[in-house]
Parts: C-alpha cells; structure tokens; sequence
C-alpha cells in the first residue's frame, strides 16, 4: 500500500485565450503544454508561465470562425517535429509549431469522434462518425478498417459450461423472450453517458480497447483488437457499465466503472472480456457521474474523475478527482481533490505526467491550470524527490 503526500502545487492562469479548453497534451522535451479549443491551440511553457504559441484553426477553415468546432485529439509528434490535430469535423493536420505552417493530411467525411496514438506513435486509430474504426500508420497511410459493433465474440472465443447460470438454463421460447427483454432492460447506459466511443492502449501498445454504446441493446460493451484491427475480445453484458474506460499500463486489467442498484463501483476487466474484482466509490449511488478514469505511468495510481449530477438540489455541479491505490488485494482512498462548481474552478482536462509518475495535469474550465506533484512513501526516492524540485 502506498501514501501519496502532496509535494508541491503551481497554478498558472487564468489563462487569456478564446473559447473554452477541449484537448491537451504535454511536450515534454520542451516542458510545454499544448491546449487545443474551438478556436484553435496554444501551448503554454510551464517555466515561464507565458503562453509562447498561438495557431488559429479557424483562419484555415479546420475550425468555423463561430466557435461551434471542436477538436477531438492532439498528439505531440517530437519525430516529426509537429502536433498531430483531429477535429470533429473529420480533418487530421499537422501543425508545425516552428513555421506555424498547416497541413491536412486527411479527412474523414463523417466526422471524427476520436483520434488515438499508440504509446509508441507508430499507428494512430481513428473513430469515425459512422462507428467505424481506422487503423494507420504514422505516416498516415490506411492499414485496415473495421466496424466497432461485431456479432463475433473475437479470436479469443472461449467456451464456458456453467450449467448452474441463469443465462445458461432452460426457458422455454416464451422464457426465453422474457430473459431477453429483461436483460435489454438493465443493461441500457446510463442517461447521462455522453453516448462518445472511448479508446485505450495497452502498455505496450500491442492491445487496444474500444467501449462504445451497442446499436441494438443501447448497452455500453468494450471490445479488444489487436494493433492489426483484429477483434480479439468482448466484454460479457454488465448491466449499468458506464463511459470511463482506462487500461492498466502494466496490462493486467481494464478498468471501468458500473452503476448498481444500491451503489456505483469501479470495475476491472480482463483482456479476454470478463470481469476481475471492483471497488464501491466513497459516493451515494446517483450523487456522481464518473466522467473519465486515468491510470499513473507506473500503474500504481487510478484517478477518477467525477462530476455532481444535476438535480433540484445543485444546479451548479462541483467536479473532484480521487486518488485511490492497491495493496493486498484492497484499494485505499488516498487523496480527494474538489474543485468547486464556479466556471473558473471546474474541471475540464485532466492528465498524468508521461515521465514523473506522481505529477498530476488539471485544467479548468475557466484555463486556469494546476500541476501537482504527489510523494510516494511506498517508493520513496531521493533522486525522484530532487528531479520533481528542480523541475
């Protein structure tokens, strides 16, 4: 078990940029972050706390000029010496930060609902309007496609008897019919998901997992393809799974969150689609939404980011991120951040470093940022301890 002790906080901003925050990453070679709106993107060098780049996408046409665009992905391509943008719109362009010069190299007539690098950026996959999946290159060159929604379970088809389950048990056609319906029922997502396909590489970038809204029972499923778009996996139905989707760097499990009828957990899948173990969060069931999990580069912190539902009784929802470890087979709240119902306080983009497993990326909605750093008292590291001050 560990202990997660705040180190240091910074807080930069309000940030004087149009629109309001969509995407973000980080360039860490330059100590930069790069902030993507519906006007455009920015990067902003968190040394001398000034915004150093600006590049409107509007100007091109990538983006209209009455602020109804919206960028689905950035990706930082040191490589290539540009940042990868995706816009909902269908359009991916490369963005040369130096020149400031702008190319399209390619376009998806549907739109673009994700755009999604390999931890090793050699493919990207992109999520089409039209529930299709695209595998490429990095060099953009089309590898395979494939539909998202497949009756086939997947090349690790296996065969369970389990003659004593319900599913498994004789009805009768009329039963049987019953069972269905019932299961249509419970399986439904919940009326707050975003109805948005999430994306999710393994580690080691051999896997990837796609959750999506199936087209026939209005039931969240998470599917497992390899990096050739083969599915591999799918999920068992699990009534109330929800829109969070993260996988364990190290592998082992993908984590989701599930709505039950007396509470709401979080929940681990294997890669073969079945579930392995869960955990109930510290909220009354239909108190939060669980908007986005995000595991640690070293896979020993889950963060979840959760946002108040609106009711009669707060009509201004507040958002908080927990912090929450493992240790003999428990999961241990260890920290629990609240950033407030006001524009400027509430949260919008949320990222663990790539390089310090302990350093966390927030950005609110009113482009003030926040990075903290966290102690680990399980791993403590004098080198760790003076690299994270010096930065």
């Amino acid at each position: 078990m560990r202990n997660l002790k705040l180190l240091r906080t910074q807080e930069y901003g309000p940030i004087q940029a149009l629109g309001s925050p969509q995407h973000f990453c980080l360039r860490g070679d330059r100590e930069t972050v790069l902030i993507g709106s519906e006007y455009g993107i920015l990067e902003l060098d968190l040394v001398t706390q000034q915004v150093i780049n600006e590049i409107s996408l509007t100007v091109g046409g990538f983006l209209s000029e009455d602020g109804s665009g919206h960028i689905v992905g950035i990706e930082d391509l040191p490589d290539q010496e540009s940042v990868c943008i995706a816009t909902a719109a269908g359009d991916i362009i490369l963005c040369n930060l130096s020149t400031k010069q702008l190319e399209c190299v390619g376009s998806v007539d549907s739109g673009l609902t994700t755009m999604s690098w390999s931890p090793d950026q050699e493919l990207v996959l992109l999520v089409t309007g039209q529930q299709t999946l695209i595998m490429m290159t990095k060099d953009f060159e089309p590898i395979t496609e494939s539909h998202i929604h497949q009756d086939d379970f997947g090349e690790g088809k296996f065969i369970g008897l389990g003659w004593g389950k319900k599913e498994t048990q004789f009805h009768g056609s009329e039963g049987k019919q019953a069972a269905h319906r019932k299961q249509m029922e419970v399986l439904l997502a919940s009326p707050w998901d975003d109805g948005r396909p999430r994306v999710t590489w393994r580690g080691d970038g051999q896997f990837v997992a796609v959750g999506a809204i199936c087209l026939e029972t209005g039931a969240r499923k998470v599917r497992v393809w390899s990096r050739e778009l083969v599915l591999q996996s799918t999920s068992e139905p699990v009534s109330g799974l929800e829109q969070a989707l993260a996988w364990k760097p190290s592998g082992s499990l993908i984590a989701s969150t599930q709505e039950k009828p007396n509470k709401h957990d979080i929940v681990f899948f294997e890669k073969n689609g079945l579930l392995h173990g869960e955990f109930t969060l510290s909220f009354q069931k239909g108190q939060v939404k669980v908007n986005e999990l995000l595991w640690n580069s070293d896979s020993t912190v889950l963060a979840v980011w959760l946002e108040d539902l609106q009711n009669k009784n707060c009509s201004k929802p507040s958002t908080y991120v927990q912090l929450w470890t493992t240790g003999n087979y428990h999961w241990y709240l260890k920290q629990s951040l609240h950033f407030g119902s006001s524009k400027r306080s509430q949260l919008a983009l949320l990222l663990w470093d790539s390089e310090i497993p302990y350093r966390l990326h927030v950005l609110c909605r009113g482009w003030r940022y926040l990075c903290y750093d966290w102690l680990s008292h399980g791993l403590f590291s004098w080198g760790v301890f003076l690299h994270v001050l010096w930065l």
